[in-house]
């Protein structure tokens, strides 16, 4: 079942799939790409419990965000809010991947929801921690990778083909490792992306660039699995450290894979799932 359900600022789509157990929502990333790619990844869980997944206002299938003065945080928090309870979603699972655990990972900490738990997967805790780790992590890389885009893009060069040719190695080396799977760009609102991030992960420009929630992360009263991959532009330490802080956490690093551990070849996806679907189990039985 799909529908559209009111939020600030607008309305947004959303699908349920699945019945029974305790509900999974599922909070795509970006900011500015919809949920699309989560669908093929998750729906086997949906043989075992109900599956929520919505487009974010201004991307995919959801109501334009024409005026940017609804991109803001605040307002992403209170969408997520609107969502669980116009849904009906009573102590759900609730599963944010990178943009969308930061919101997950904020909301538990200010808002003290009634959630089963939350995967905080491949998301992070500090964006200028973030932008520097990512930094580091492409000065490593060979072919002098973060010269040719971070440099070019301090220099004004981005016109230059091989700007995206050694974003492309980067993408392949920190965020999808695997599979030959490439994310469509025709998915992506460049207004959201550009508003909230600004030029990439790497050079943050836009609303997010002091963002910062460590301190706040021991208010989360919520189970909480932090997921990650081996070599992810989300680094293992920061993942850690986002587990420290959190009184019930776990901490999780997927060898072999990078950012998005659901978009991998089939074996380290169906990997991904199995995490996921243990921790909820585990959780469950445990309340």
């Amino acid at each position: 079942m799909e529908g559209r359900i009111s939020v600030p600022g607008g309305q947004v789509w959303y699908r349920r799939t699945g019945s029974g157990g305790v509900p999974l929502l599922l909070v795509h990333g970006g900011p500015g790409y919809p949920s699309d790619p989560l669908f093929d990844a998750f729906a086997p869980l949906a043989r075992e419990r109900e599956v929520v997944w919505y487009d974010q206002l201004g991307v995919g299938r959801s109501d334009p965000a024409d005026d940017v003065s609804l991109l803001t945080v605040d307002r992403f928090l209170d969408e997520l809010g609107a969502v669980c309870e116009g849904l009906g979603l009573e102590r759900p699972h609730v599963y944010g991947h990178s943009w969308g655990a930061m919101l997950g990972l904020q909301y538990a900490a200010e808002r003290a929801p009634e959630w089963t738990s939350l995967i905080c997967a491949n998301g992070l805790a500090s964006v200028p921690r973030f932008e520097q780790e990512v930094r580091d992590l492409m000065a490593e890389l060979p072919g002098n990778v973060l010269d040719r885009t971070y440099g070019r893009e301090l220099r004004g060069e981005t016109g230059d083909p091989d700007y995206w040719a050694a974003q492309e190695e980067y993408l392949r080396a920190c965020v999808l490792r695997t599979s030959s799977m490439s994310l469509d760009p025709e998915l992506m609102n460049l207004t959201v992306f550009r508003t909230m991030i600004g030029h990439a992960d790497y050079h943050v420009t836009g609303i997010l660039k002091d963002w910062d929630i460590f301190d706040v992360l021991g208010r989360i009263e919520i189970p909480v699995l932090v997921l990650g991959g081996e070599f992810d532009e989300c680094v293992p330490e920061h993942l850690a450290d986002i587990a420290a802080r959190i009184p019930d956490s776990e901490h999780v690093t997927q060898p072999g894979a990078a950012h998005m551990g659901y978009l991998e070849e089939r074996p380290l996806r169906d990997a991904y799932v199995s995490v996921i679907r243990n921790y909820m189990a585990r959780i469950e039985a445990r309340a």
